[in-house]
């Protein structure tokens, strides 16, 4: 692997810095633009190298110390002030959108986090096994088959979930588990009530664990197949306590499995609701698509004549089910598929609610809103390459009210964006 003397000079859409050299373009973590750099070849292609840092021959004067060793395999943005990591996610929300759009938006409002670390609400930990002793661990950035140990933990979660973590490795390595037997430990927390729930994925059924802790709501040992390299729940082998979680937003209680998706930044969460309320407010239906727990479109009931909620995941479909019930919602329903029932919903809606994963819409919802053109959309994204092209359909009948963008994940590339349309 060859060794390269660089000057990077922007950020860019997946958050590493860009360099040129010898014709090629530079990818690499760990640099900042203005900076000089020894790095070294991981990946060679014919236009452009993906490398990592050896050296930092000059340094930027936005670089400042990170808090841990580990950080480019969690987030690797720790090496950048705070207020000019605000200042690069900003334009490269712009930058995406017009990537993808071939618009040129302008981002009217980013909202910064309250707290730079400590913020995540859930953390998936690793293993990694040295001289008999097994660790806490992440996968290194850019190669999956090596990993980072973690004394401490991380400090992306709090101090509390940390300590959960260390004292569930200390049981396990008491227990005789082997290590190649381990996938990962998931922990969970609420901020708004005390709830944490730990989840030790597992490949093979035949192991037996428990931890039983009064700092735990519950504790789950699932099976996971060792085929996927995603802890996904196959079977619960065991569980002690509870396998939900309750969170408070909005003057509302909120249930969630162990496995269902829920925001991670609860703070700033809770701006970006108060921005989609207000642009909903009055709305006689509202259309609540890629629901999750249903969150948002419960948030804003008390503001609109009725709420409808739809969500694929049957997982996460229950639990919105049981967040109507159970904060006494009488105009809100629920939907577990884009059905015959709920393409008719498109057409009385005047308002939808668009939260999508990281892959955007699905074609047949982009048709559905074409076809029948709902007065106001708001469009909250994860991910603004795709945001970028979705708008391209869109905007071909609405116009863009405003585009916030928010801090969910301080530290790291990753960006959250609310884009508000109106029908033209």
């Amino acid at each position: 692997m060859k060794e390269l003397e660089v000057d990077f000079e922007k950020i860019v859409g997946e958050g590493k810095a860009l360099g040129r050299k010898d014709g090629k373009v530079i990818f690499a973590y760990g640099v900042l633009p203005g900076e000089r750099a020894i790095v070294r070849s991981i990946i060679e292609k014919k236009n452009y190298i993906e490398a990592e840092v050896v050296e930092i021959k000059t340094k930027s004067e936005w670089r400042v110390e990170p808090r841990e060793n580990h950080f480019l395999s969690c987030s690797p943005w720790q090496i950048i002030n705070y207020d000019k990591q605000c200042e690069f996610k900003k334009k490269l929300i712009e930058e995406s959108l017009f990537q993808t759009s071939k618009e040129n938006i302008r981002v009217d409002r980013f909202y910064p986090s309250d707290e730079s670390f400590g913020y995540r609400t859930k953390i998936e930990y690793s293993f990694s096994e040295e001289n008999g002793k097994i660790f806490l661990a992440f996968h290194k950035r850019g190669d999956y088959s090596r990993k980072v140990v973690l004394d401490k933990g991380c400090a992306l979660i709090g101090d509390d979930v940390n300590k959960i973590a260390l004292d569930i490795l200390e049981l396990i390595n008491k227990s005789g588990i082997k290590s190649n037997l381990l996938k990962t430990l998931i922990i969970r927390r609420a901020r708004n009530t005390s709830d944490i729930v730990a989840s030790l994925f597992v490949k093979d059924e035949g192991i037996r664990f428990d931890f039983s802790d009064k700092r735990l709501k519950g504790f789950n040992l699932v099976y996971s197949n060792p085929l996927s390299s995603v802890s996904n729940v196959d079977k619960i082998i065991s569980k002690t306590g509870s396998d939900f979680l309750v969170e408070k937003i909005f003057n509302k209680s909120f249930s969630y499995g162990f496995d269902c998706f829920f925001q991670n930044n609860i703070t700033l969460f809770d701006s970006a609701i108060s921005e989609i309320k207000k642009f909903v407010s009055g709305a006689k239906k509202v259309l609540d698509l890629y629901c999750g727990v249903g969150v948002i479109g419960l948030s804003l009931s008390d503001s609109v004549g009725a709420v409808e909620l739809v969500e694929s995941n049957k997982s996460s479909y229950d639990y919105a089910v049981k967040n109507i019930e159970s904060n006494s919602i009488k105009n809100a329903n629920a939907y577990c598929s884009i059905d015959s029932k709920l393409a008719e919903s498109f057409y009385d809606s005047d308002a939808l609610i668009l939260d999508p994963p990281r892959a955007g819409l699905h074609k047949n919802v982009i048709k559905n809103i074409m076809k029948t053109l709902p007065a106001k959309i708001a469009y909250l994204s994860c991910n603004p390459m795709t945001q970028g092209r979705d708008l391209t359909f869109l905007l071909e009948k609405y116009v863009i009210e405003n585009v916030a963008g928010f801090d969910f994940y301080p530290n790291t590339p990753h960006i959250e964006n609310l884009i508000t349309l109106k029908k033209k």
